[in-house]
């Protein structure tokens, strides 16, 4: 039935199926909601906003999805949707990082770099 659904979900245009991650995040999947905050912040099949994206991430990141921990530290690195904040991006990557995310270890390593 999953695999069904995902293969109609895949013949869908941008605006079409925003409306079916809007639903699976409204229902609470993780992934449909780091999928749904990925569509806002490059504006894609809805108008481009950061905070959508942000609060949508947000909310992925709180099930413990690797991923949007990942993605939540690059917006708080890159002060997208919310204010800059590097200790908070060091968090999110360290908790991605714990998870086995490769690129997550890698912006922590930056991260600990003293800047030349």
């Amino acid at each position: 039935m999953a695999d069904e659904l995902n293969e109609k979900k895949a013949f869908l245009t941008w605006e079409e199926s925003v409306v079916a991650l809007q639903t699976d995040a409204g229902q609470g999947s993780a992934r449909a909601q780091r999928l749904l905050a990925m569509r806002y912040l490059r504006g894609r099949g809805v108008p481009k906003d950061e905070t959508i994206a942000f609060y949508w991430m947000q909310l992925a990141a709180q099930q413990n999805f690797a991923l949007a921990h990942r993605s939540l530290g690059e917006l708080y690195e890159n002060g997208s949707g919310i204010a800059q904040d590097i200790t908070l991006a060091a968090h999110w990557y360290r908790l991605a990082a714990e998870q086995g995310d490769p690129i997550a270890q890698k912006h922590l390593q930056r991260l600990a770099q003293p800047n030349t």
